[in-house]
């Protein structure tokens, strides 16, 4: 059996924030990651340690990457339209996963809302965002590109 790595730079975030089923990338990212946290429960006693999965599941995605301002068609989400996705508290479908997936690919997808969102102004740099979008269902759905 052959192993091949995916490389990080073609697997991204992508959101349909206006619910058009259009997915654009998350821009200009320069991480992205999918946290997935069953809560656990202590069941230790004198009898022996035990520990159980419980009740409580949280996902999220977080991105961060370059605020980017586009003119004519938006081809990315830029800063401008994941703010306002925040400060309206949208729920909208986020998927990551390779920009192209091609057969064997896995694709994780949801419907999410912006938690958190940052704009960073360092002297001396461009302007960096960051953001944390929410699983409003968990789990995601897991899917390989056949």
């Amino acid at each position: 059996m052959a192993e091949t790595k995916v490389s990080a730079r073609d697997y991204i975030l992508l959101a349909d924030i206006d619910g058009d089923g259009t997915f654009k990338p998350v821009a200009c990212l320069t991480t992205n990651s999918m946290t997935s946290t069953v809560n656990t429960i202590d069941a230790t006693s004198k009898c022996g340690d035990l520990y159980q999965a419980g009740p409580s599941f949280t996902q999220s995605f977080k991105g961060d990457g370059f605020a980017i301002d586009e003119t004519g068609v938006a081809s990315k989400d830029s800063y401008k339209s994941l703010y306002a996705a925040h400060a309206a508290k949208t729920a909208f479908n986020m998927k990551m996963g390779k920009a192209v997936p091609s057969t064997g690919d896995i694709v994780y997808s949801g419907q999410v809302f912006i938690s958190n969102f940052d704009v960073t102004a360092a002297d001396k740099d461009d302007v960096k965002f960051s953001a944390t979008f929410v699983v409003t269902v968990p789990p995601l759905t897991q899917t390989t590109t056949a």
